[in-house]
């Protein structure tokens, strides 16, 4: 796919990638950045009839297009807004949305080498957590509790967007609350710690679905 409209924004994304794979210990084997998509793409999938109208003006999708032949393309839409606000310097809520894009790309194309399917509610939970942990990891040197006060503002109030099916809505809720809860348990973690805190991370990255649920609900 074309890169969207600001290519500062595909080095934030190139960034956030290379600090979840090292997170993580694992490596995709594509350069993310490269299936990074703006508004204009969308915009041109929707007139052309391949995308519906639904999909204008979101923040962040990630995408499967019909590619050549008879495969599928993966696109990561990043709206101009976001990608403006990452090429500024990267407020949280740009920080959020594109480490939520990140996150989706990364267990995507994890799970299509392993030929392992994944349910939506997984991909939505595992982003709240790299949200918690990629700013938990950044904030760690810096005075007084501002991780803990990053959290509260990831985490303190949640705006879904208007003409969500209600399946998708309590999809989502359900994905913010376990990973409010679980991020929570990742803070105490770090104060033992960087190590103690990657280890966590690690292991749950590699639980399957239902594990990683049940490890966020027992958090």
């Amino acid at each position: 796919m074309s890169k969207g409209p600001s290519s500062h924004a595909a080095s934030v994304i190139a960034g956030i990638q290379r600090h979840l794979e090292a997170i993580y210990a694992v490596e995709a084997g594509h350069e993310i950045e490269r299936f990074l998509i703006g508004d204009a793409e969308v915009d041109a999938l929707v007139d052309g009839g391949v995308l519906s109208e639904g999909h204008r003006g979101a923040a962040e999708q990630v995408l499967l297009l019909p590619g050549d032949g008879t495969g599928l393309e993966l696109a990561l839409h990043l709206g101009d807004t976001v990608q403006a606000g990452l090429a500024a310097g990267s407020s949280l809520q740009h920080h959020c949305h594109a480490t939520e894009g990140v996150s989706h790309v990364l267990m995507i194309l994890l799970a299509a080498r392993r030929e392992r399917s994944i349910r939506l509610l997984d991909l939505e939970l595992q982003a709240e957590v790299d949200k918690a942990a990629t700013c938990l990891l950044l904030a760690r040197g810096a005075p007084g509790n501002e991780g803990r006060h990053i959290l509260r503002r990831l985490f303190g109030g949640v705006e879904l967007r208007r003409g969500l099916e209600p399946a998708e809505r309590a999809r989502y809720l359900e994905a913010h609350k376990l990973g409010a809860r679980y991020a929570g348990y990742l803070a105490e973690v770090l104060t033992e710690g960087v190590d103690r805190l990657l280890g966590e991370l690690r292991r749950f990255y590699r639980l399957p679905a239902e594990g990683k649920r049940e490890r966020a609900r027992a958090a």
